[in-house]
């Protein structure tokens, strides 16, 4: 069956595109879930009004400006007179225009969800205790908490003391990469070998993953330096 748009259906999509750039931009540079289909029309399509009143009050401000000095600039927002239905048709420059607003915009979103302004804010209100991330995976490694960790692969008899440099942000795959690792046979405590970077890859169900630095008195994380031959069942508060 072969599936053709309408000129009507064309010109939403035209007139919806500065939305849909800036919902890519954030859609690629935060970590979050899989979005549904309807998410996806939903949040371009608030964007897109977002985008098209901000360039809305830059005309108004131009059309004043133009009006104190008296110098030949007037321009109308084609935008809402097709949503309202006054016009049936669009003004390309103008979606041009408001495309290149989209960018910064996206930009805008992605850092207040990635530095989590909107759930500090409610914090610092009370209003939630909820925390901002995807899940406590994401949680645990974007916080405070000492970097310094053990990590144990129970199906895999190992157990890595380390620091963790990077961590993945996608819930489709887990990855550690750990730095001044010890290895230790998980079942008798042995040790096995240094070494200074490792790459991990594991779901992370199959695995333990212990912070042993952690001041639960204060409610915060406390970074100490950890001896060279500590013993591994033995954590010294």
């Amino acid at each position: 069956m072969q599936f053709e748009l309408s000129d009507f259906a064309i010109k939403l999509i035209l007139l919806f595109l500065p939305g849909i750039i800036s919902f890519l931009i954030i859609n690629i540079l935060t970590n979050h879930k899989e979005f549904k289909f309807y998410y996806i029309l939903i949040y371009s399509f608030l964007l897109s009004f977002l985008n098209y009143f901000i360039y809305y009050l830059i005309i108004l401000f131009l059309n004043y400006i133009s009006k104190c000095f008296n110098f030949n600039f007037y321009k109308t927002i084609v935008f809402f007179d097709f949503i309202n239905g006054a016009l049936n048709k669009v003004d390309f420059l103008e979606i041009v225009y408001v495309s290149i607003i989209s960018i910064p915009i996206g930009f805008m979103f992605v850092y207040f969800i990635n530095y989590n302004f909107l759930n500090r804010f409610a914090r610092s209100i009370r209003s939630t205790k909820k925390y901002s991330e995807v899940d406590v995976w994401s949680h645990l490694m974007n916080s405070k908490i000492p970097e310094w960790v053990y990590i144990r692969d129970i199906k895999n008899n190992l157990v890595y003391y380390g620091w963790i440099q990077n961590f993945s942000d996608s819930t489709e795959q887990d990855e550690l990469f750990l730095k001044n690792v010890k290895v230790y046979r998980y079942k008798d405590s042995k040790y096995l070998y240094e070494i200074p970077g490792l790459y991990l890859f594991n779901s992370r169900k199959n695995l333990i993953i212990e912070f042993p630095r952690i001041d639960i008195n204060k409610g915060e994380s406390k970074c100490l330096e950890m001896k060279e031959d500590q013993d591994l069942t033995k954590v010294k508060e």
